[in-house]
């Protein structure tokens, strides 16, 4: 009789034969399920790993145990190897790999090349025609950044065609946020000292910016010119206190500090972004299947996958030493990035403080996320006895529509479970049905998809809200007992005034509840609902706008999108346009005299 092998000896017998190249491995269980993906320069090393048990973690320990079989794909280099692996790792989602569920492009700050350059915003590939600085990892952060540039140095951020037909100037030149080019406020030369200001100040030259300021001050004082004296002073004030918050003042070049910290299973992870010693901004990650993962595991897995299509800095700053496995992954990243890459996990020092400054940002974080879901708990084990439950729901549909005089009908649900909103569960219904605006019956609508499918799904909830009363209560209740399911529906109806605090809680066939304005739980529903309104406005208000964009311009043959943007930015109205001559429309961008002729016929 064969010896059925032990997931150990199985691992053994395969590394004798393993090549000693680049590639990625796979281990597999008994079912032919992908266990664990991972990469390495030389596989015969890297499974040795795996052939002695002792200084494995419990984790990879029980990994082994599992594993039934083995496969490798064979790569020219390491940087392949790295791509392979988390193509697979994304596709196959392995029970023993560390994920980082992100998906985000960061956004970068750009400064055009041309001859009066543009501050603006960039996803994407990068190509010649722009200055890059960043990422970024927010717009939000990048666009404080940009109200920062335009303050300080007046740079345009219009679209071209704007710049070139304007004739006052906006807005932001009467708040002193752009200098004016467009309408020649301020001549090429001079603009374009300031963008080459703007360059070095985000390239971290920054004391040199500081003392050509204040020279020009003191010129403008000496001068008696006192209102130009007062924009160099406000300027460097500016920029002081702008330096004054960098906590990576003394780092020299491009910076990223990681920190970890974990509670239990739940790790989180701080990322700050630092690009010529000026603060790009922070992110928070939360990976997931870490249980009875090392830190160590945890922070070599997050680098190797959140560096793999983003841009690697030179330095790494972490606060967990990586010890044996740092060497591989610096080579790794130096690797991609086609320079040295280092990995630092500072004991003392000026980066030592920087380590200790975001270490507090990312247990606090931590904290609050851990206070969040022991309050989300609460939360739903009060509605299990407000409402009489089974048990404690472990997901919450909530119901909403929006429209406008019956037009761009929009259904909105909303999922809330034990750790918060379940915001990838949303879902938008566009109303199907010529009902016009009958809140009942768009509900009924809604209901009914939603149910339907999810019956066929095994996606049914273990509690729904509806905004509304007993009219909406009772269409809930119909479609639900017509599906033949039995879920429990709650009825949030507002009060008389509408004034939050006098809601009526409706359910099938018991009495209504009002709670005490001051109650916990109704704060909780409340928020729900509130959630569930948001979502809806949001959905109907973008469905609206798609609409609105819409325009007699569409039913001109020849012009599409851009085009109708281009005439809309230069004339600013249909009105407009109906109104010009064809050498009028033939400014236009992408205007030629063709389509002049067509666009002045059709509306003459």
């Amino acid at each position: 009789m064969k010896k059925n092998l032990t997931g150990l000896e199985i691992i053994q017998n395969f590394h004798k034969n393993a090549p000693k190249s680049a590639g990625v491995y796979r281990m597999l269980n008994e079912n032919g399920d992908v266990l664990y993906v991972g990469k390495a320069k030389n596989l015969y090393n890297r499974i040795k790993n795996y052939t002695e048990l002792n200084g494995l973690s419990e984790r990879i320990k029980r990994m082994i145990f599992e594993t039934r079989k083995m496969e490798i794909i064979k790569t020219n280099t390491e940087n392949e190897a790295l791509i392979v692996e988390q193509d697979l790792i994304k596709q196959l989602n392995p029970k023993y790999n560390i994920l980082l569920k992100d998906d985000k492009s960061y956004p970068y700050l750009t400064i055009s090349k041309d001859e009066f350059p543009k501050l603006g915003k960039y996803r994407g590939d990068k190509n010649k025609s722009l200055h890059f600085f960043g990422p970024f990892p927010s717009v939000l952060a990048l666009n404080e950044s940009i109200k920062i540039i335009q303050s300080i140095f007046g740079l345009r951020t219009c679209k071209d065609t704007l710049f070139r037909n304007r004739q006052t100037p906006c807005l932001l030149y009467q708040i002193k946020r752009c200098s004016g080019p467009c309408c020649f406020k301020i001549s090429k030369s001079e603009y374009n000292q300031q963008v080459d200001k703007a360059i070095s100040f985000l390239k971290g030259e920054n004391k040199f910016l500081i003392d050509s300021l204040s020279k020009k001050m003191q010129e403008a004082s000496e001068a008696r010119d006192y209102e130009t004296a007062i924009i160099y002073r406000d300027k460097i004030a500016y920029l002081n206190q702008i330096l004054k918050k960098s906590t990576f003042s003394n780092l020299d070049f491009d910076t990223d500090v990681i920190c970890l910290v974990n509670r239990d299973d739940i790790y989180e992870i701080e990322v700050f972004f630092s690009r010529n010693s000026i603060i790009c901004g922070n992110f928070s990650y939360f990976p997931s299947k870490t249980k009875d993962a090392t830190q160590e595991e945890v922070l070599y897995a997050f680098i190797e996958q959140f560096y793999n299509e983003r841009e690697i800095p030179k330095l790494i700053l972490t606060n967990i030493e990586l010890n044996k496995i740092k060497d591989d992954l610096q080579d790794t990243l130096s690797s991609l990035k086609g320079q040295n890459v280092i990995i630092e996990t500072p004991q003392k020092g000026e980066k030592k403080k920087i380590i200790d400054t975001i270490l507090q940002n990312a247990k606090n974080h931590l904290e609050h996320k851990f206070i969040t879901e022991i309050n989300q708990k609460k939360y739903m084990d009060d509605l299990q006895k407000l409402f009489e439950l089974q048990s404690s729901p472990k997901r919450i549909d909530v119901f909403d529509n929006s429209h406008t005089f019956g037009t761009n009908k929009i259904g909105a649900m909303i999922v809330v479970g034990p750790k918060g909103f379940q915001k990838d569960n949303y879902r938008k219904y566009n109303i199907k049905s010529d009902i016009s605006g009958d809140d009942y019956k768009m509900m009924e609508e809604v209901l009914t998809r939603r149910y339907t499918r999810a019956k066929a799904e095994n996606t049914l909830p273990d509690l729904i809200i509806v905004d509304g009363g007993k009219g909406q209560l009772d269409i809930a209740h119909h479609i639900i007992r017509r599906l033949e399911l039995s879920i429990p529906i709650v009825g949030i109806a507002k009060g008389e005034n509408r004034n939050a605090g006098e809601e009526t809680l409706y359910q099938f066939s018991k009495e209504p509840i009002n709670l005490p304005k001051d109650d916990s739980t109704l704060f909780f529903l409340q928020r729900i609902r509130d959630e569930a309104h948001r979502f809806a406005i949001t959905t109907h208000r973008n469905k609206r706008d798609k609409s609105t964009f819409k325009s007699t311009l569409d039913d001109i043959e020849g012009i599409g999108s851009i085009k109708k943007k281009a005439l809309l930015n230069y004339f600013g109205s249909v009105k407009n346009i109906i109104n010009a001559n064809i050498e009028e429309l033939l400014k236009v961008d992408g205007i030629n005299k063709n389509l002049a002729e067509k666009i002045y016929n059709f509306f003459h």
